[in-house]
């Protein structure tokens, strides 16, 4: 197997749910062997594979399984039947704060955490200035870990956790945590990792991030595979099956959720709606909604996908509270760097740490992109703005 593949067979882990706990020795004692308990299977018959520097996306309502399945993977749980086949460096951020000791300084801490993944401490002295940098705690890093909010936990904890280079990285939900610049940047580092041949395994309630950065993903629903495949196919499968409505608005778009807000959104260049734009040109992404009730604590976002699936970019707002009635949000780009070709939009709108999902549509909006004049065919989706030199050999 190829370094940083990833290969689930048949897995099973079962927990035992106790009736009544024995709060004291002698309980223990005089109970022994008649405990009532009941077998809860976490995981039931799970199977699926992540070949080497691809990013695998596990979504799923709480208590589906996920967290558990992220455990086995990193070796704190050893599953009661099925195999696990892991070839590579494995490097886990499970848990806010994990690896960590309050008592002890960042630096000390960065050392601690370092030693437990594997590093000499020659490799964590070479890494040591990255990780404060990438982490942003220059200002706190000789300051105890426990007067550190959640946020710069979360930034240390990952800043040491992709700073061995693993050949498959493991993040729970903890990136959810951080501000707007660690989220973007995290994921940049995912996006490095992933094409430098390494694996990513990612749980996030946030659909919109899942199909930002994954390639395929697993459903999971009470322990067990409900759907894998394609990021979008499974998104949209288990949108269809926790969605409270769904719905076709004005206009014929599918949406699915709670529906306590609901999006319209428009493409525009200098103001008026189009359907077709040129490279390096203006547009504008306009997002109106309607508000039937307040909701606080939201994230609206939106990515732009290829015709072949793909998201290409995407980005996303939070937003304290929206009171009822009408409300409008932009995002303006005024160079579009898209290569031509064909695109559609996706929108949410979700709860921030809930991930409750009250409006999403899979393709609300559609438009074309056109080379502008004297453009160059280029590779992929992105316009790079590069240019090539030529320098005389000695």
């Amino acid at each position: 197997m190829p370094k940083g593949d990833v290969v689930v067979d048949g897995l099973w882990k079962t927990f035992r749910v106790y009736h009544q706990r024995s709060s004291t020795l002698k309980q223990a004692v005089l109970r022994r062997g008649k405990e009532e308990f009941e077998e809860f299977w976490a995981l039931r018959d799970v199977s699926f594979e992540v070949p080497a520097g691809t990013t695998l996306g596990l979504i799923g309502a709480n208590g589906a399984g996920k967290s558990t399945m992220l455990k086995v993977l990193s070796r704190i749980l050893v599953p009661d039947k099925g195999s696990v086949h892991i070839d590579g460096r494995v490097s886990a951020l499970l848990e806010l704060g994990s690896g960590f000791h309050p008592e002890l300084s960042g630096r000390e801490n960065i050392y601690l955490n370092g030693t437990i993944l594997g590093m000499s401490q020659g490799e964590i002295n070479r890494r040591f200035d990255d990780i404060v940098e990438f982490a942003g705690l220059e200002h706190a890093i000789d300051n105890a870990v426990k007067t550190y909010s959640s946020g710069m936990q979360a930034r240390l904890g990952f800043a040491v956790a992709v700073s061995i280079e693993p050949d498959i990285l493991i993040i729970d939900e903890v990136l959810a945590v951080g501000d707007e610049q660690f989220q973007r940047r995290s994921l940049e580092r995912m996006a490095e990792l992933r094409s430098g041949g390494r694996t990513c395994i990612f749980v996030s309630h946030g659909l919109s991030q899942v199909q930002q950065i994954c390639q395929t993903a697993v459903w999971l629903d009470k322990g067990q595979v409900a759907a894998s495949g394609t990021t979008e196919d499974v998104i949209n499968a288990y949108l269809e099956s926790v969605a409270v409505d769904t719905w076709l608005d004005a206009r014929g778009r599918a949406h699915t959720g709670s529906g306590e807000v609901q999006l319209d959104l428009d493409v525009r260049t200098d103001g008026r709606q189009a359907e077709a734009f040129v490279t390096g040109g203006p547009l504008e992404l306009t997002i109106d909604w309607v508000c039937s009730e307040r909701v606080d604590d939201v994230v609206c976002t939106f990515v732009v996908i290829s015709t072949e699936g793909v998201a290409v970019a995407g980005s996303y707002c939070e937003i304290d509270s929206i009171k009822p009635g009408a409300g409008t949000l932009t995002y303006s780009m005024p160079k579009l760097g898209l290569l031509p070709g064909a695109y559609h939009v996706a929108t949410e709108l979700r709860g921030r740490e809930s991930g409750h999902i009250y409006d999403h549509s899979p393709k609300v909006a559609e438009f074309v992109v056109a080379p502008h004049e004297g453009q160059r065919l280029g590779i992929g989706f992105l316009n790079l703005e590069g240019h090539w030199s030529e320098h005389g050999r000695v």
